[in-house]
């Protein structure tokens, strides 16, 4: 039986999912580790993420690797 997920464990399920965005992010755009983390960090998606409120934990990382890029990347 899996546990309740809250506040105060929802940091759980965060860390796998940022590598593979942050990966993604440094191979699409170009960025170093280091800038990729940060564009992360700074994100509206990270922020929904960290909140278990928002279930943003639920999605996979390809899901909220699109979010972010869709809100963060613009095409020129």
């Amino acid at each position: 039986m899996m546990p309740k997920i809250t506040q105060k464990n929802v940091h759980i399920f965060i860390p796998f999912k940022i590598a593979k965005i942050c990966t993604q992010i440094e191979s699409k755009e170009s960025l170093s580790p280091k800038d990729a983390l940060l564009q992360i960090y700074k994100s509206d998606m990270y922020k929904n993420l960290s909140n278990e409120k928002t279930k943003s934990w639920q999605q996979g990382w390809v899901s909220l690797y699109k979010e972010m890029t869709d809100n963060c990347f613009k095409e020129n």
